[in-house]
């Protein structure tokens, strides 16, 4: 089963979403002067949950640019929860969850060293060609991991 979802509406027809677990430890550069994790660092801890992701999956920043193919993220939303602090090992979940539509769409759940949730959020990417020119359909290779998605090659 996926991760929670409170972002994107469930679809009965999808299959479930594909979820990645990472850790990392706040660095002393992502602190404010309270000591805690400041506000616009947690893009960075999204973009490592995505790294993470494409890692498990072969969605990787190479396999788009092999591919011919962006994704560029078209919106962005973080719920701040509890706070984090310098040296604190972090948990990020991130899942895909499933579209028709030529776009990924991601959720995450940071969490603290009590295993507690310090943020919530998601992100858009659209499909586009390197020049920006967006695309409609959802392009062969992409479509290809669908198919092992939706076939459950992926497990669940």
């Amino acid at each position: 089963m996926g991760a929670r979802n409170e972002y994107f509406p469930p679809d009965l027809l999808a299959p479930e979403p594909l979820t990645v677990t990472c850790e990392r430890r706040v660095r002393f550069e992502e602190v404010d002067g309270l000591g805690m994790v400041w506000h616009g660092r947690y893009p960075s801890y999204l973009e490592d949950g995505r790294i993470a992701f494409g890692d498990a999956y072969g969605l990787t920043y190479q396999s788009f640019m092999v591919n011919n193919t962006v994704a560029p993220i078209v919106k962005m939303h973080i719920d701040y929860r509890r706070v984090l602090r310098f040296d604190e090992m972090v948990r990020i979940e991130t899942s895909l969850h499933w579209s028709d539509a030529a776009r990924l769409n991601f959720s995450y759940v940071i969490y603290n060293h009590e295993d507690r949730q310090a943020a919530t959020g998601y992100t858009v990417q659209l499909m586009t060609e390197p020049d920006g020119t967006m695309l409609l359909v959802v392009p062969e290779w992409l479509e290809s991991f669908r198919r092992k998605w939706r076939s459950g090659g992926w497990g669940s």
